[in-house]
């Protein structure tokens, strides 16, 4: 494996950061949809465009909350690989991931040759 002890405890440190930023988004996201709920049920909708303006706007909404919550998981389980050993190993072809792919996406589960390929095969 290519990447050194400290390596890896700054890459754990950096996954921790980002599991606290997208927790505190999940977090605000919801304190918001709490407030404009409480708003909307406060007030009168007058036409049809006022209350699809609303469902428009708790639909993008939930859809931050589904992205928020799939990079969440991409971060518990790139900890976990962490603990595991598996941290680093590309899943397509098995060889390591090089150290500055990790740096830069600490979630990557895929070297980017294998990644390229994952993508493509997706579209």
């Amino acid at each position: 494996m290519n990447l050194t002890a400290a390596d890896r405890l700054a890459l754990a440190h950096r996954l921790d950061v980002m599991r606290r930023q997208v927790l505190d988004e999940i977090l605000e996201t919801g304190q918001q949809a709490l407030a404009q709920s409480s708003l909307n049920a406060s007030q009168e909708v007058h036409t049809r465009a006022d209350q699809a303006d609303a469902e428009m706007e708790d639909d993008i909404r939930l859809a931050g909350i589904e992205v928020d919550r799939h990079r969440l998981q991409d971060i518990e389980q790139a900890r976990q690989r962490l603990a595991d050993g598996r941290y680093g190993v590309c899943a397509t072809c098995g060889d390591d991931i090089p150290r500055e792919r990790l740096l830069a996406q600490p979630t990557a589960i895929r070297c980017a040759a294998c990644q390229a390929s994952f993508e493509s095969r997706a579209r």
